[in-house]
């Protein structure tokens, strides 16, 4: 047989594993991911510990195909990885191609770290929807009306039941926490509804919201919680978060 008949027949395209679709598809979801908290997703993936080193090669795949950047953007910090247009049409996704906010970078890893760790408690059946995913349904918004406060992410149950996602990593206001709280425990509907499909008699659209504070925010997320009205605060869950 000759060399030419033995080649694949897949010989010259491009195959996808696995990490490379998921991996990819967090990366374009949560805008931006540091390289050891990738190694965490694939140890999820492969069901076995994959190191930074590993993930490392894994996204090496991906620079040289053109797919992402990687550089390192927070002192003392492992590199963070993001997609290029290239790489967002692998992903499957439409989000904006952009280098990561610096502004932003500290709590968006929070918010993986949370993502990642909700994944492990519950592996199979839940689904999560990003801010970013959420923020792209948001109608225009109309001259004189603020816009609805966004969670930093949606865990969906098989149920149907929503769960609302707040990292609190810096201290608001009171005033300003509680308004916050009072709009996710009192929402009705999703983000990409106008006043015209509002209906008063929808249950609540979240199940629960959880708060992950940081130390220096947890008393004023407890404090803005004690406050609400009625028995919002039931639905209300604050945990302690580094």
């Amino acid at each position: 047989m000759s060399d030419t008949r033995r080649r694949r027949r897949d010989a010259g395209s491009v195959r996808y594993g696995r990490r490379d679709l998921v991996g990819m598809s967090w990366c374009a979801d949560q805008g931006a991911m540091r390289i050891d908290q990738l190694a965490r997703l694939f140890s999820q993936i492969d069901e076995r510990p994959v190191s930074v080193d590993a993930a490392r090669k894994s996204v090496g795949r991906w620079l040289d195909r053109g797919w992402a950047t990687s550089r390192t953007l927070l002192h003392g910090q492992p590199p963070f990885v993001w997609l290029t247009p290239a790489g967002m049409r692998v992903s499957g996704m439409s989000f904006p191609s952009e280098e990561p906010a610096l502004a932003t970078l500290a709590h968006n890893a929070d918010v993986i770290a949370i993502r990642l760790a909700i994944q492990t408690a519950y592996p199979n059946g839940i689904q999560w929807r990003s801010e970013r995913e959420i923020r792209s349904v948001v109608p225009p918004r109309a001259r004189g009306k603020n816009s609805p406060h966004l969670p930093d992410g949606e865990v969906i149950f098989p149920d149907g039941q929503i769960v609302a996602i707040e990292r609190e990593r810096v201290a608001k206001t009171i005033e300003r926490t509680r308004n916050i709280q009072m709009g996710l425990l009192t929402r009705r509907y999703d983000y990409d509804a106008t006043s015209d499909v509002i209906v008063a008699s929808l249950p609540p659209r979240y199940c629960s919201v959880h708060y992950y504070a940081s130390d220096e925010a947890l008393s004023v997320v407890q404090k803005a919680g004690d406050s609400l009205p009625g028995d919002l605060g039931s639905r209300l869950q604050i945990v302690r978060w580094p």
